[in-house]
């Protein structure tokens, strides 16, 4: 992928987040990426290549932002507390309109988007559940892979449940909450005294 092919997807992964997918046509794209429609038929056959190829770069980008994350050496709490930080971002900014057209519209990029999406997420749950444990800052008697299921779910529940509205789950006190849901869930007694020492405004919101 040269830098120009990578510059247009950029662009084009931020006017899909804006307006959606099904509603920008190539000549649409085109105009708002400032080049003719010859120059973007250049790079991709059709829109639905351009598709495919935009969802595959976000999905590395997200990839990119977690092995940042994990790749940091911290403990399994100071880990968490940054993936959580990182996720709330995310689920703030999460254009409910992209994941139906693409759901809708190209089913195939949709199943391989989440795919890949849970298949990390588990990984990395289960890699920090697991961390935790050694390291003595979260219980021994967890059940790793049900926790780690179970916290995906959920998350993936509040994305598509009406119960909650959008204010909601893009407030910061939803997540907080949805965190120490989790974080409470989990750690010893070793865990809660290192939250207590190093993250005072979590525990006293």
């Amino acid at each position: 992928m040269d830098e120009k092919e990578k510059e247009i997807l950029q662009q084009a992964s931020e006017i899909f987040g804006r307006y959606g997918i099904k509603s920008i046509t190539m000549e649409e794209l085109s105009r708002q990426l400032g080049i003719s429609k010859k120059t973007l038929y250049q790079y991709f056959t059709d829109k639905n290549e351009l598709v495919e190829k935009t969802v595959n770069l976000m999905i590395e980008r997200n990839n990119c932002s977690m092995r940042d994350i994990l790749q940091k050496n911290l403990n399994a709490v100071e880990e968490m507390f940054e993936v959580y930080r990182y996720v709330g971002e995310r689920v703030r900014n999460h254009n409910q309109s992209l994941e139906f057209d693409l759901q809708r519209y190209y089913p195939q990029v949709f199943r391989t988007m989440r795919d890949v999406h849970r298949s990390k997420t588990l990984e990395a749950l289960r890699n920090n559940l697991g961390k935790g444990i050694e390291e003595g800052y979260y219980r021994t008697d967890i059940n790793i892979d049900i926790i780690a299921k179970l916290n995906l779910l959920r998350m993936e529940y509040f994305m598509h449940t009406d119960l909650i509205s959008m204010e909601e789950l893009h407030s910061n006190d939803f997540f907080h909450e949805v965190f120490k849901y989790h974080i409470y869930g989990v750690i010893s007694a070793k865990g809660l005294a290192f939250i207590q020492k190093n993250y005072p405004e979590f525990i006293n919101n």
